[in-house]
C-alpha cells in the first residue's frame, strides 16, 4: 500500500467511525420506557427541564433506589419490574408525605398491587379535566389509545377518557398521593406543548412542595437494569470506532527497525551481591556501621539462645549472661571491645565481625 494511499484509507476509517457515533447517538433520541435523559420525542428530559424552571430543586435517581426526604414528588415512567423490597420503600414513603407520579403505559404488576391500580380495555387517550384541582387544564392527550384506569372507589378520577374511564387517577395515602397517569406520552418531549399536557404537569408538581425527582434506576442505570455504558448505543458506537481506527493503525502501521529477540536477563549472584555493599560501605566509611549491624544481630541472636526477648536491653542481656553463663558473658565482653576498636582497618573489622558471629552462630564455623 502507498503512502497516499494509506492515509486515504485511514481518514476514510476515521470518517465512517464518526458517523458510526452520530447514527448511534441519535438511536439513542428513541426512549421507550421514557427517560428523563432523552431528548427524543418520547424522553421526558423537556419535563425535568420544565420543573426546574418552575423553580423545584430536580433530582435523578440513578445508582442506587433513595427516595428524597418528603415531601417531594417522584415520577416513575414505565419502569424496570420493582423488587419486593422496592416496592415496600416505595408505599412506606408515600404514606410519609410524597407523592408518587406513576406513568406506565403497562403497569408493574407489584405497584399494582400495592397501590391498588387497575386497567381497563384500550381507548383514545385524548381526555377533559373533571376536578377543579387542575387549575387551567381542560384537555389533554396524545391522539392515540392507551389502557384507561378503572377506578376504585377510594380514587378520584382528575382527567376522565373519551369513552368515560380515567386517564389520570389520584388517591390519598396517609400523608401522601398517588397520581396514575394512564397515557405517559402526554407528559413526554413530543407532546408536552400539545393541548393542556403542560399545564396539566404544572399541577401535579405544584401538588407537593419539595424535590420533583425522577426514577432512572429502574430504566437500567441501577441494580434494576444493566448499567454498562459500553452496552448502550453510544458505547457502542464508540466501542466500534476505535475497531476501526484500530484496524486502520495496524493496516497503515511501518516498523521503525528489524525486531531484537529479548536477551535473557543473568541473574546475580550472592558473593556478588555482598562485594557490592561491602564496596559501597568502605567508599563512605561505613565501618563503624558494618560493626554495629554484626553487634546487634549478636546480641539478639544471644538474648534468643537464653531466653529473652530479641530486643532486651543491653544492660539486662548483660545481668542475665553473667548468671546463667559466665564464659558466654566474658567472651561477648571482649568481643564488643574488640568491635569497639575494630573500626580502624579493614583486617581489624573482619577479625571482630568473625568473632561476634561465632558468638552468635557456634555451630556455623563447625
Amino acid at each position: 500500500m502507498s503512502g497516499r494511499g494509506g492515509w486515504l484509507a485511514l481518514g476514510l476509517l476515521a470518517a465512517l467511525a464518526a458517523v458510526l457515533i452520530l447514527a448511534q447517538n441519535g438511536a439513542r433520541q428513541d426512549s421507550p420506557e421514557h427517560s428523563s435523559l432523552s431528548d427524543g420525542p418520547n424522553g421526558t428530559s423537556a419535563l425535568s427541564q420544565y420543573a426546574g424552571s418552575l423553580g423545584h430543586s430536580v433530582d435523578t435517581i440513578t445508582v442506587s433506589f433513595d427516595l428524597p426526604r418528603p415531601p417531594a414528588t417522584l415520577f416513575v415512567f414505565d419502569p424496570i419490574a420493582f423488587t419486593p423490597g422496592e416496592t415496600g420503600r416505595l408505599a412506606a414513603w408515600v404514606r410519609a408525605g410524597g407523592t408518587l407520579v406513576y406513568a406506565d403505559d403497562q403497569l408493574d404488576t407489584r405497584l399494582a398491587l400495592a397501590f391498588d391500580l387497575h386497567r381497563g380495555n384500550p381507548a383514545p387517550v385524548n381526555g377533559t379535566a373533571v376536578t377543579p384541582v387542575l387549575a387551567g387544564v381542560t384537555t389533554v392527550g396524545d391522539d392515540s389509545f392507551n389502557e384507561p384506569y378503572r377506578p376504585t372507589p377510594s380514587q378520584a378520577v382528575l382527567v376522565e377518557s373519551a369513552g368515560g374511564d380515567a386517564t389520570v387517577i389520584e388517591e390519598a395515602l396517609g400523608q401522601g398521593r398517588v397520581i396514575g397517569v394512564a397515557a405517559p406520552e402526554i407528559l413526554c418531549n413530543g407532546w408536552l406543548e400539545t393541548n393542556d399536557n403542560g399545564r396539566l404537569a404544572a399541577d401535579l408538581m405544584a401538588m407537593t412542595p419539595g424535590t420533583v425527582a425522577f426514577d432512572e434506576f429502574h430504566h437500567g442505570l441501577g441494580a434494576g437494569g444493566s448499567g454498562d455504558w459500553t452496552r448502550q448505543p453510544l458505547g457502542e458506537g464508540l466501542f466500534g470506532a476505535a475497531l476501526l481506527v484500530f484496524l486502520g493503525l495496524v493496516l497503515r502501521g511501518r516498523a521503525f527497525g528489524p525486531r531484537l529477540a529479548p536477551v535473557g536477563r543473568l541473574g546475580r549472584s550472592a558473593a556478588e551481591y555482598a562485594s557490592a555493599v561491602g564496596h559501597l560501605l568502605r567508599q563512605a566509611g561505613g565501618s563503624a556501621l558494618a560493626l554495629q549491624v554484626v553487634s546487634e544481630a549478636t546480641r539478639r541472636a544471644l538474648a534468643a539462645r537464653l531466653g529473652l526477648r530479641s530486643d532486651v536491653p543491653l544492660a539486662r542481656l548483660d545481668e542475665v549472661m553473667a548468671r546463667r553463663a559466665p564464659a558466654l558473658a566474658t567472651d561477648y565482653k571482649e568481643a564488643a571491645a574488640q568491635a569497639d576498636g575494630g573500626a580502624g582497618s579493614d583486617r581489624a573489622l573482619l577479625a571482630a565481625a568473625r568473632r561476634l558471629h561465632d558468638l552468635a552462630y557456634p555451630m556455623a564455623r563447625r
